[in-house]
Parts: structure tokens; sequence; C-alpha cells
């Protein structure tokens, strides 16, 4: 009997929910993320544009260097030098732009999930709240616990 009276004290509520599929259900997750399709593929473009260039103007470089008086060589040579490392600097300048401009679009909805997830948690009870979609917590028994998803779905609206 002590046994069950201690168990039942400690029982805890625990809700689970879906990451996944709560940022999938919101129309600023799928704003931002057609924002970001829509800038990797302007820097795709512009870097596909650049490379284009670059190989154009080395294939005609290469077709009229045995030609070229050797100071034109070298100049044209450079040229190749410094325009083969801008699309490099442009390349990796985009991946760095792209990167700061997800985490700069998803902060506020990050910020709007975990304040419904809190809201929910306090206003539910419960103890503790489960992204199931995560390796951090490799099994939990939904029968156990409580599907909070709709729930968070409701609070950030």
């Amino acid at each position: 009997m002590i046994c069950s009276v201690f168990c039942t004290a400690n029982a805890q509520k625990i809700g689970h929910f879906s990451y996944k599929a709560v940022m999938q259900a919101l129309p600023a997750y799928a704003a931002a993320q057609q924002n970001l399709e829509r800038m990797r593929k302007q820097y795709a473009d512009e870097l596909q544009a650049s490379e284009k260039e670059f190989s154009e103007k080395y294939e005609f470089f290469i077709e009229q260097q045995s030609s070229l008086d050797p100071s034109i060589s070298e100049k044209r040579q450079s040229e190749l030098r410094d325009l083969y490392n801008n699309n490099i600097r442009f390349r990796d300048s985009s991946r760095r732009l792209i990167q700061q401009a997800e985490i700069d679009q998803m902060k506020p909805i990050k910020e709007n999930l975990q304040r419904a997830i809190n809201t929910v948690g306090k206003e539910g009870g419960y103890t503790l709240i489960v992204n199931t979609d995560s390796d951090a917590c490799p099994y939990v028994d939904m029968s156990q616990t409580d599907d909070v998803t709709s729930a968070i779905l409701k609070q950030m609206k």
C-alpha cells in the first residue's frame, strides 16, 4: 500500500509532440522555407554564371596562349586567378549568408514554438514534453504520454 501511494504521488504528467509536424503546419515556416529556397536559387544561379564566365575566359586564353606576348599572357593568367578566387570567395560567402538567413528567419519561429511549448506545459501541468523526432529520447511509450502537438499548434495561432 505504501508503494502504491508513493508511486501515485510521484506520477508525473509527460507529453510528446512532433517538432517536424508542428513546423510543417506553420505558415511562417513555409514562407521562411520559400524565401530561403529563392535565396539559394539566386546564389546558385549567380555562381553558375560566374563559373561559366571563368570557363569561357579560360578556354579563350588556352586557345590564344601560344600566340600571346609573355606579358599579356601573364596579365590574363592573373585575371583568371583573380576571377577564380573571386568565385571561391563568392561561393563561401553565399554559404555563410544563406546559413545566417536561415538562422535569422527561423529564430522568431523557434522562439514562438518554445513559448507555445512552455505555455502548454504549464497550463497542462506537464513535468516534461518530449520531441519525438529527435534521437535524444529513443523510446517513448506513446500510450503512457499525451500527444500535445495540436495544443502547441493552437497556442501558436
